[in-house]
């Protein structure tokens, strides 16, 4: 079977947070959406038929996690990623894999207290620290004609007396790394060394290019780790919600399980779990060809730029539909490149700044869209600054 990623679904005018805030995040309604995280694909076939028959029973009370809900998710970090892992490591978290990670923070460290990021990272995770009133210590990432790579060296400076959590997202977000082995080990010896419970973001962990593997950290890390699964980028089930932790620790397992308690998030979706399931059970042919289809238009980026925009450079991708735009060479700065995007390129990236790199000249692009949409918005970005 072959599904039609090429397909232009119109998403405007159905509350979607991409196409309808627009207006709300960048001062105009009429743009192309590059920015926020969610594909413009249909979701899997056996993922709307699983949420359709569960639709024929009328009552959508609360409900358990079955053990088929479990051995899914077992299943699919054995098949997908090599990874055997207890059911009994699982905690979930409906509402995100941000409000876990959260609840893990709210548990184990003090307002006040440090915790140290590589950056740029997912403005989420900065937002976890310094809207909760933790202090953020930067680490940045290495970068050598543009990769970028964990310098677990700096972070080691880096750390106060205080410090006893990194948080990071492997793969990366914004740049689309896949950590090595050997960068993931050096991390893992750090937080031996110093006491340090490491929390790892993986949701964009299935959608790694051919050539490339991710390494689950919680398969190095043991018990200082704490690693964040989700089918919601896989699968482009956003608006369901799924989250799942491995915490192999018991004993913070049983503090989180206290924290979902108190704050009712002890349930699941109940279209989440059951697009969930169906996703790992159902979904590998649908992912296969939608990796290879966003290879291509990671490809076609650029292509599309070292031909027609040279001055911007593309970091290239080894995981996500996330494309890291390096406008240095433009000579402007991100209010600057950010008007230009918008009023001259007619298109919605993030700038640097939501990623911990303040003013940098730096934009996060999404490629999960129709080939046909994404150079459009390439086009746009040429009539803006290809005379630069």
């Amino acid at each position: 079977m072959s599904w039609d990623f090429d397909r232009e679904i119109d998403r405007r005018g159905t509350d979607s947070y991409k196409w309808d805030a627009n207006e709300r995040l960048f001062g105009k309604r009429d743009l192309l959406p590059f920015w926020v995280a969610d594909m413009d694909f249909a979701a899997p076939d056996a993922v709307l038929d699983a949420i359709s028959d569960r639709c024929n029973h009328p009552v959508f009370g609360y409900g358990i996690r079955s053990q088929e809900y479990l051995q899914s998710i077992q299943d699919w970090l054995r098949e997908r990623h090599k990874w055997e892992v207890p059911t009994e490591w699982f905690m979930f978290c409906p509402p995100s894999s941000i409000v876990g990670m959260y609840g893990v923070v709210s548990i184990l460290t003090e307002p006040g207290q440090s915790i140290a990021a590589p950056v740029p990272t997912y403005g989420p995770l900065l937002g976890i620290i310094q809207k909760n009133q933790r202090r953020l210590i930067r680490n940045p990432l290495r970068e050598h004609n543009g990769r970028y790579t964990l310098d677990v060296d700096d972070l080691a400076t880096r750390l106060e007396a205080d410090t006893n959590m990194v948080i990071f997202c492997s793969p990366h977000n914004p740049t689309g790394r896949v950590f090595s082995r050997d960068e993931l080990e050096s991390l893992a010896k750090l937080a031996e060394a110093k006491d340090l419970l490491v929390v790892s973001d993986e949701v964009h962990c299935d959608l790694v290019m051919p050539g490339h593997r991710h390494i689950p950290y919680g398969s190095i890390g043991g018990e200082r780790s704490v690693t964040v699964i989700s089918p919601n980028k896989t699968f482009n089930t956003a608006g369901i919600p799924q989250a799942t932790l491995v915490i192999p620790d018991a004993g913070l397992r049983a503090r989180y399980q206290d924290f979902l308690d108190m704050m009712q998030l002890n349930h699941d979706s109940t279209f989440g779990a059951a697009a969930m399931i169906a996703g790992y059970r159902h979904g590998v042919a649908w992912l296969e060809e939608l990796i290879e289809y966003l290879a291509g238009n990671h490809r076609f980026v650029r292509e599309f730029l070292e031909g027609h925009v040279p001055m911007v450079k593309k970091t290239e991708a080894e995981a996500t539909y996330l494309a890291w735009l390096d406008f240095r060479a433009t000579g402007l700065n991100e209010d600057a490149i950010m008007q230009r995007l918008v009023d001259a390129a007619g298109v919605g990236l993030y700038g640097a700044s939501e990623f911990g790199l303040d003013g940098a000249p730096f934009f996060r692009m999404n490629l999960g869209c129709p080939r046909s949409r994404l150079e459009q918005g390439l086009q746009g970005i040429r009539k803006a600054f290809a005379g630069s």
